[in-house]
């Protein structure tokens, strides 16, 4: 497990697919999202103090995990409050690789991360297959959460 570079940017885009596609149906031909989803993160992974990766190998199957981290400044305040936000994204292990700690190594590291920066929040939008985890370290179901979509083509949009 190691902070991915701007070279891992091709690896990434597979795990990214293969993580999208396991939810939802690819609409978009697979070479072309490749493409634009590298190239997107090749440009992301040099600037740390926006976006964070953390990559798992493993020597003989190459990647099988990963996570990403948006940090997101919030308006500055007079009180005792960090003035940082994290987004926890994009965080998938190869189902060969799943309950084998790869997860909470993954996990571990994003965290980890957030504490040093002095984040005040960590959110995210967990599957149904996550939310255990999530709830282990931590993570509160907050049910007063309020989301409203754009897109109206999504099958997963608040009602």
């Amino acid at each position: 497990m190691r902070p991915a570079v701007p070279a891992d940017a091709a690896a990434l885009a597979v795990l990214r697919l293969e993580f999208r596609t396991a939810l939802d149906p690819l609409v978009e031909p697979e070479p072309g999202f490749h493409a634009r989803c590298a190239a997107w993160m090749a440009a992301r992974l040099p600037n740390a103090e926006v976006w964070r990766c953390w990559m798992a190998e493993d020597a003989a199957n190459g990647p099988q995990g990963m996570v990403w981290v948006q940090f997101l400044e919030k308006v500055p305040n007079p009180v005792r409050e960090p003035e940082l936000h994290a987004y926890l994204t994009s965080f998938y292990v190869r189902p060969m690789a799943r309950n084998q700690g790869v997860g909470s190594a993954l996990l571990e590291a994003a965290l980890a991360t957030c504490a040093d920066r002095g984040v005040d929040t960590v959110f995210l939008w967990p599957t149904p297959r996550s939310r255990a985890l999530y709830l282990r370290y931590g993570f509160i179901d907050r049910a007063g959460l309020l989301e409203r979509r754009f897109w109206s083509g999504s099958p997963h949009q608040a009602t």
